[in-house]
């Protein structure tokens, strides 16, 4: 059938995982072009051809056009925050310093939710830029690199929750997120213990700490220097020099103490960013990695939006409330996701799919009472030794060729 292919088994239909990553991408349309091509042994699902018809108009619609006055004023949003943590830290004292770190946390945090729209071409759409951009904002407000999150993430998206492929799955032994984690995981350490208590230890420990001195201190920059990535180290290094000198001109403090205090701040970040990103598919069903499913059912089975007419909601997650929509449509910019929920609920309604939309407060409790339930399983069960014991190629080939 025209304009469509498969995955490399040539069973999974791979067309809209394509359009939908690559789209804005002229090289790997080049590519694409250059590759054999041969009649279609299958039938498209018909629900596949009424999603791209409804994709049509949105983008007749100017859903997918992307408003760089918007993007100005999110860079304005970062610099106001940054100067005014800065004008707290100045101001010293207790409060001063309370409030200085808790402003760049959220900066920081900010700075990821920015980042990531930038690394999935939808800030301006111009893929050269996009992806500069990412470098700036990971590098200088995490100490991140933007090819290293990329890498991670489109494991994410191009099967959300499957297990064996959605590296966001990946999370033992610090987090189990789904009853066989451990034994569909890579072979790591397990204890009944810290399992148990996970739901108290995911946001402060997890979050803020663990994940961000791993990847900030050793993956993130590790895949920089491997690829001789130098602008991104410039900005990785800016992260840990400039920002902390910043910092002892405003304070007077030493530059360890000044260090501290970033790490103070990255921490509260950490917690913000991680926090939110989990609300959207953490608590969701998993997909076995032998179950295959179309683009359209696995965002709409595994992910759900968070208040999207929330005008405040939207601003606090980064419009990744609209986690469905950004699965479905992530070239498209995310300011304008909450409006195309509404066309969503329609198109759902029209075809007898279901699309979930939860509360914030709903979607914490969620998050929270599966990381519980979770560890309470594992704390009465321990892991499955058959199950353990079967192989995970997978998860392997996808660790290998991130490193």
């Amino acid at each position: 059938y025209a304009n469509s292919f498969t995955d490399n088994d040539g069973v999974n239909d791979a067309t809209e995982a394509f359009k939908e990553f690559h789209g804005r991408s002229p090289v790997a349309q080049k590519y694409l072009a250059a590759l054999p091509q041969r009649p279609a042994t299958t039938k498209r699902e018909q629900i596949m051809i009424e999603f791209q018809r409804w994709r049509a108009q949105l983008e007749k619609e100017g859903f997918f056009d992307p408003n760089l006055l918007h993007v100005a004023l999110r860079f304005v949003e970062l610099v106001v925050m940054y100067c005014l943590g800065l004008v707290c830290f100045w101001r010293g004292g207790y409060l001063g310093l309370t409030l200085g770190i808790i402003i760049h946390g959220l900066f920081s945090g900010r700075c990821g939710w920015l980042m990531h729209e930038a690394g999935h071409g939808s800030l301006t759409g111009n893929l050269t830029i996009d992806k500069h951009l990412q470098r700036l904002i990971l590098g200088f407000g995490f100490g991140g690199c933007g090819p290293m999150w990329n890498v991670m993430h489109s494991k994410h998206h191009a099967t959300p929750q499957k297990i064996g492929y959605d590296v966001d799955l990946d999370t033992t032994p610090w987090i189990a997120f789904f009853n066989t984690a451990v034994e569909d995981n890579r072979p790591r350490g397990f204890s009944r213990l810290w399992t148990k208590f996970q739901h108290y230890t995911f946001l402060p420990v997890t979050s803020g700490f663990l994940v961000m001195v791993f990847w900030f201190l050793y993956l993130h920059p590790r895949k920089a220097i491997k690829d001789a990535d130098y602008v991104q180290l410039f900005f990785i290094i800016s992260a840990h020099t400039f920002r902390p000198y910043l910092l002892t001109v405003m304070t007077g403090c030493s530059f360890i103490t000044a260090y501290a205090l970033l790490w103070a701040s990255i921490w509260v970040g950490g917690v913000y960013l991680f926090g939110h990103f989990a609300m959207s598919h953490s608590h969701k069903a998993v997909a076995d990695r032998h179950q295959t499913k179309n683009w359209l059912d696995f965002a709409l089975d595994h992910t759900v939006d968070i208040d999207p007419s929330n005008s405040l909601i939207c601003w606090i997650m980064g419009y990744l409330n609209c986690q469905v929509l950004h699965h479905l449509f992530p070239h498209m910019p995310q300011y304008k996701q909450p409006a195309a929920s509404r066309k969503l609920i329609q198109f759902c309604k029209e075809q007898g799919l279901t699309y979930e939309i939860i509360g914030y407060c709903d979607a914490w409790q969620r998050t929270f009472a599966n990381l519980r339930d979770v560890g309470e399983h594992y704390y009465q069960n321990g892991v499955d030794a058959k199950r353990m014991a079967l192989p995970k190629e997978t998860l392997t080939s996808i660790a290998n060729r991130m490193k």
